[in-house]
C-alpha cells in the first residue's frame, strides 16, 4: 500500500492520478474528501499523531507531499503544517519500516550565481516561513536516517502545468491576464522549471529507485526568464516590456507586495538572479524529461485563459 499525504493538492493530484493508472493500491492522507478518484480515503492532518498512524496502517512506502507553499499565510501554521507534521510523518514512517519520499524545495538552497546549484549545495533557504521550514524537514529527515529511516528527498525546482494558481503559474497568470506587462530587469537570469508531469516521473523514479539521499528535480535545461515569459506572452497575444528599474520596482513593492505574498526583494531578486540546477543524479537513474517548455506553456496559458 502507498500512503500519498497531500493527495488532494497540486502535484499530489497528478501523482495519485498516475499511480492508479500504474495499478498501484493507493491511500491519500486528506482533510476533505477528493472528487472522482478510485482511491482510498484516510480523512487526517499530518499535524494530528493519530491520524497519521491510523494511515499508516498497512503502508510501505508513502509520498510526504502536505506543505503549505503561499506566501503571506501566517508563519506559524507554515511551520506547525512543513516541519511539524513532517516529523509525525517521520516518527510513524520509522516506525513502520515504511520507505518515505519526502517532497521538498529547491528554495532550501536560494539562488545561484554563475553556476547552477546541485545535491551537495549547503542550506542557504529564501528568507520565506515556507523555505525555512521545509530547510528544518530536510535536516529532521537526514538526521534520522541516521537512526534506520528508509528515506529519499526531492527538491522541484518551479512547478508548472494545468490546474495550480501559485507558484510559477501565478506568474505565467500574471502575463496572460495583463497584470505584469512591465519586467522588472532585462529577463536574461536563469529559471528552472519542471513540469508537473514530469515532476511526478521523477518523484516514482526516485521512490523506485533512488539510491542517493537527496535529488533536485528539473527540467534537463534550464532557461532565460524571457524567454518562458515571452512563450507565456506569445500564447497569449500580450506585449512585454523589459528594463523596468529594479530600485523602482523595490519601492512600488514595498508598498504593494511582492509576487503571490512573497516580500519585495524576493520578488526582484526572481526577476534578476539565478535560479538553475543540476540535475545529472537525477538524469542518472535513466529519467529523462518529456514535457516540451513550449508546448508545457502553450497548454498552461491556455488552460488560464480558460479559467
Amino acid at each position: 500500500m502507498i500512503l500519498v499525504t497531500g493527495g488532494s493538492g497540486f502535484i499530489g493530484r497528478y501523482l495519485v492520478k498516475k499511480l492508479i493508472r500504474m495499478g498501484e493500491d493507493v491511500r491519500v492522507l486528506v482533510r476533505r474528501r477528493m472528487p472522482g478518484e478510485e482511491v482510498e480515503v484516510a480523512f487526517g492532518d499530518v499535524t494530528d499523531r493519530d491520524s497519521v498512524k491510523k494511515a499508516f496502517d498497512g503502508v510501505d512506502k508513502v509520498y510526504h507531499l502536505a506543505a503549505i507553499f503561499r506566501h503571506g499565510i501566517n508563519p506559524e501554521e507554515i511551520w506547525r503544517v512543513n516541519y511539524h507534521g513532517t516529523k509525525n510523518v517521520v516518527k510513524e514512517a520509522l516506525r513502520k519500516n515504511a520507505r518515505l519520499l519526502h517532497v521538498s524545495t529547491v528554495g532550501v538552497l536560494g539562488y545561484a550565481n554563475s553556476r547552477p546549484l546541485n545535491e551537495s549545495t549547503p542550506f542557504n533557504p529564501n528568507p520565506n516561513a515556507y523555505s525555512r521550514s521545509k530547510a528544518k524537514a530536510e535536516q529532521e529527515i537526514l538526521e534520522m536516517q541516521k537512526r534506520g529511516l528508509d528515506s529519499v528527498i526531492v527538491r522541484p525546482a518551479f512547478v508548472y502545468g494545468i490546474g495550480s494558481r501559485y507558484g510559477l503559474n501565478l506568474l505565467i497568470e500574471m502575463v496572460v491576464k495583463g497584470r505584469l506587462r512591465w519586467i522588472i530587469g532585462d529577463g536574461r537570469n536563469y529559471i528552472h522549471p519542471v513540469h508537473v508531469e514530469d515532476l511526478v516521473g521523477a518523484l516514482i523514479t526516485v521512490m523506485e529507485h533512488g539510491k542517493d539521499k537527496i535529488y533536485i528535480a528539473a527540467n534537463e535545461e534550464p532557461i532565460k526568464l524571457r524567454m518562458l515569459l515571452d512563450l507565456a506572452a506569445k500564447y497569449s497575444g500580450v506585449k512585454l516590456r523589459y528594463g523596468f528599474p529594479a530600485k523602482l520596482a523595490y519601492l512600488i513593492l514595498k508598498i504593494r507586495g511582492g509576487v503571490g505574498g512573497s516580500t519585495a526583494t524576493e520578488t526582484i531578486s526572481l526577476f534578476t538572479k539565478n535560479w538553475f540546477y543540476q540535475v545529472d543524479r537525477l538524469k542518472a537513474l535513466n529519467w529523462r524529461q518529456k514535457v516540451d517548455i513550449e508546448m508545457g506553456i502553450k497548454a498552461t496559458v491556455e488552460w488560464v485563459m480558460t479559467g
